[in-house]
């Protein structure tokens, strides 16, 4: 039947039909099914895998860097402690060298310098002081 519509209509053109090749059609069977969805299974479990380590890698890295600030701030927290202790030693001096009894105090035992009507006593030797 197909040769005699085509005689009967001579200017009709006939589609052109691919020429076979060794390759067959593919068809979405069941099994083709499987296999691509275990393909992008396994895409998916290596791009978890790759942020999972990337993750772990930044954890390790950060803790690491956190650890190494906090000894830096122990250290520091320490030495605020002792700069803290010796202001507070210096601002004590400071009060006591405003207190006229303290200077006249350092002035004897430093200076050996006495009062005018002081007389000053000076023990030499060993068994001095009795």
């Amino acid at each position: 039947m197909r040769a005699t519509s085509a005689a009967r209509n001579p200017n009709r053109q006939q589609p052109e039909r691919a020429p076979k090749n060794d390759r067959t059609e593919v068809r979405r069977t069941s099994s083709n099914r499987q296999q691509s969805g275990k393909k992008r299974l396994r895409l998916w479990a290596v791009l978890m895998l790759v942020l999972i380590l990337w993750s772990g890698y930044t954890l390790i890295s950060q803790s690491s860097v956190i650890a190494d600030k906090s000894a830096q701030l122990e250290e520091r927290a320490t030495a605020k402690a002792s700069s803290e202790t010796a202001l507070g030693e210096v601002k004590t001096e400071i009060k006591r060298l405003q207190d006229p009894e303290y200077i006249a105090q350092i002035a004897r035992k430093e200076y050996n310098m006495f009062k005018p009507e002081e007389i000053p006593i000076r023990v030499t030797g060993e068994g001095g002081g009795e």
